[in-house]
């Protein structure tokens, strides 16, 4: 297939583009004091996308974030799964979600559906899946993206988009802040992997229950936990996070049913990037859920489909 860049748009000035490699968010342009000014990270070019090792803008999974060793078990029977970060899984492993071709299914001005199937097996995951994303584009410069997964088998999943923000006018997070609404946290080892604790953020560096100045010193790879139950079983989203350009020109907020959200500054871009030039807020279930009893989750089956929302509301 070749990869392709769909828009959809508003009439308040925001255009959003979308690729079929990875159901991407290749820009999101908005109009700030009459200019436009976009507020993700991305390739200059549509085929830097087929090599970019940091998901830039893509949906992640089946099982976004990391997965302890790469096992997990299922109805009493251990399962293996894709390694791809050192001995454990991250987003699906290699060739998984934001590095396949996804079928489009419907575009409109404003909405964009997108369609994906795995074969049982794929990356050690049971089962066969259909996984389908839809992005939606308010007047009130609200992005909505609905992720659902069908599947065949018992079997896990908890994809997640993976854009990178930076609500400013230069090329670092330097000076947003950040307020996220999550009275807990899940630490983890050296690994990025939960010990299987759920700690209180008071008196931590994790503290972000007020707003605070984020800055290349600001180091997050880290879960926020918002709730101790499966909201996904609900309709109802949870108020996650309030990213704010230096100027508070801009302000961006996220939402989902989701239980948790990860938070990465971005420490890790490379070049045609820089460290720190975006921040990735991915509502989502905790890291290593299947294998964390007191972790919120639930195992996706005929019975019991995966049904996601996340939205990203800008004010201005």
């Amino acid at each position: 297939m070749t990869i392709k860049s769909y828009i959809i748009s508003n009439s308040q000035g925001d255009t959003i583009a979308i690729s079929n490699f990875g159901a991407r968010l290749l820009r999101w342009i908005t109009s700030v004091d009459n200019q436009p000014h976009n507020i993700i990270l991305g390739y200059e070019r549509l085929e830097d996308y087929l090599t970019d090792p940091f998901f830039i803008g893509a949906i992640v999974g089946p099982y976004a974030n990391r997965i302890a060793y790469s096992n997990v078990t299922i109805d009493s029977e251990k399962i293996s799964l894709d390694t791809n970060e050192g001995k454990h899984h991250l987003h699906g492993g290699n060739q998984a979600l934001a590095d396949i071709f996804w079928e489009c299914t419907e575009h409109t001005e404003d909405m964009i559906r997108l369609r994906c199937l795995l074969a049982d097996g794929f990356n050690g995951y049971p089962g066969e899946m259909i996984i389908e994303v839809c992005y939606q584009l308010a007047a009130t410069s609200e992005l909505s993206i609905s992720i659902n997964v069908l599947a065949d088998q018992t079997t896990i999943a908890g994809p997640t988009a993976h854009p990178y923000f930076n609500l400013g006018k230069d090329n670092s997070i330097n000076q947003h802040w950040l307020q996220l609404n999550s009275e807990h946290y899940t630490p983890t080892d050296y690994m990025g992997i939960p010990v299987g604790k759920i700690a209180h953020v008071e008196e931590t560096k994790f503290n972000y229950l007020s707003p605070q100045l984020i800055s290349e010193k600001t180091l997050l790879d880290n879960n926020f936990l918002l709730s101790s139950n499966d909201t996904t079983l609900y309709s109802d989203n949870l108020n996650h996070a309030l990213l704010q350009s230096d100027d508070k020109k801009l302000s961006l907020y996220v939402s989902s049913n989701y239980p948790a959200m990860q938070v990465y500054t971005g420490q890790h871009l490379r070049e045609p990037f820089r460290p720190f030039q975006g921040v990735c807020l991915e509502p989502q279930f905790c890291p290593d859920s299947p294998n964390q009893a007191s972790f919120p989750f639930h195992l996706t089956s005929k019975q019991q489909p995966l049904k996601t929302q996340i939205i990203y509301r800008l004010e201005k």
